[in-house]
């Protein structure tokens, strides 16, 4: 019991400071530190302990993969990629309510901070003269913006998850898919009432050739993912392949990378993924975990119940996804089997605290997209409650019938 209040004054902290918009990259190490200091660690262990965390094969592998991710972020939207994936597939297939869906997926392909304001313009565009409430485009929006989250190799949430448990990117893919595919079918059923299928652009005579410079487009991303989940390619080098191939493709010049690495690599960002691995290791040496583990083990408290709801109030008071991954993930390694964790109960978590990140009012990409659509906050809610909740019961897949 007395480790469980030691770390959930700490939480707390950390919970306060961001509320308070102190950045997640300086709260997490601020976290450690009293962690460290209300067990009394002495700076010594401390420093070892820290240093470990920075060092570790596991935490390099993270902090190159989140580097090589922002870097052909920034080639793809600064070459002006995107935007040609967008128009392509406006002319390939021209269904308003597909575009509508596609336009915030493909540009959620890539994470980018706030990125469904990039593709709000664009589903607001392919509405066209609809009679389209602001609050159902702004769903529709945030909604298919935050598919690739539960399973992307590219996303920060899903490669910190991997580095704290341990599980491959195949097998997080694997049991987070449930969550995936339910984003896709329940926003067929909710997103989309009431609209029909005019199309939104001129019938063209080369939607074959545009729907085939779409794919070309895409393929660098495509390359990334296939290679990763499927060939089981260490996901540093499959992403340092592809933007290889697109200095190349593009003919950068030394300069040109100098300056695409120089934008692109965010030093928050990486740091925030050090002091994640810094307090998880904290955790580690100060023996909390341990003492948490035997607590919750004697206390007969059904696990299933504390993987749910733990994940979900960090995700809702955070609104990051590495948010409540980086603080809750530590804490619940035990429940969900330790050194060898199950795949179905880390899928749980996920899932729950993704659900938790959706509803939170602030989430960066809810508000910016309300604001953009100038849509009723309260009735974007009313919207999201229902099809999130129905999300959230695709955990029965992995749980019970794989």
């Amino acid at each position: 019991m007395t480790d469980l209040l030691k770390t959930a004054s700490v939480l707390i902290l950390i919970i306060v400071l961001l509320r308070r918009k102190v950045s997640m990259s300086a709260v997490m190490p601020i976290g450690a530190v009293m962690l460290g200091l209300i067990y009394m660690t002495p700076p010594l262990q401390f420093i070892k302990a820290a240093t470990a965390a920075v060092f570790s094969p596991k935490s390099i592998e993270m902090t190159l993969t989140l580097m090589l991710t922002m870097v052909m972020e920034n080639i793809l939207r600064t070459t002006g990629m995107l935007k040609r994936m967008v128009s392509s597939l406006s002319t390939a297939v021209p269904d308003r309510r597909f575009v509508m869906a596609a336009m915030p997926a493909m540009i959620g392909m890539l994470p980018s901070p706030g990125g469904a304001v990039f593709s709000a313009p664009m589903v607001n565009e392919a509405a066209g003269d609809a009679n389209i409430s602001a609050e159902q485009k702004a769903f529709i929006n945030y909604w298919y913006r935050h598919i690739w989250e539960y399973v992307s190799p590219l996303y920060p949430g899903i490669i910190l998850a991997t580095g704290i448990t341990g599980l491959s990117t195949q097998t997080l893919f694997i049991v987070n898919l449930p969550f995936a595919l339910s984003v896709i079918i329940w926003g067929v059923i909710f997103c989309f009432r009431g609209i029909d299928k005019q199309e939104t652009a001129p019938s063209s005579t080369n939607r074959k050739m545009e729907l085939l410079t779409f794919i070309a487009l895409i393929s660098p991303i495509m390359l990334a993912l296939l290679l990763v989940v499927l060939f089981r390619v260490n996901a540093a080098l499959s992403l340092g392949g592809a933007v290889f191939s697109l200095y190349i493709f593009h003919r950068y010049t030394p300069a040109m990378i100098i300056k695409n690495l120089l934008e692109s690599v965010s030093g928050r960002a990486l740091f925030l993924v050090i002091g994640i691995m810094i307090f998880q290791e904290v955790l580690r040496t100060t023996g909390a975990l341990a003492g948490i583990s035997s607590f919750f083990t004697l206390s007969h408290m059904p696990v299933h119940l504390l993987l749910f709801l733990i994940p979900f109030i960090a995700g809702i008071m955070t609104g990051l996804t590495v948010g409540y991954i980086g603080i809750t993930f530590p804490l619940l390694l035990p429940l969900m089997g330790g050194a060898h964790p199950s795949p179905e109960l880390v899928a749980l978590a996920f899932g729950s605290g993704f659900a938790g990140v959706m509803l939170s009012p602030v989430h960066l990409c809810y508000v910016l997209t309300c604001e953009y659509f100038q849509a009723d906050i309260a009735k974007v809610y009313h919207r999201l409650f229902l099809p999130s909740a129905c999300v959230m019961a695709a955990v029965l897949i992995p749980l019970y019938v794989w």
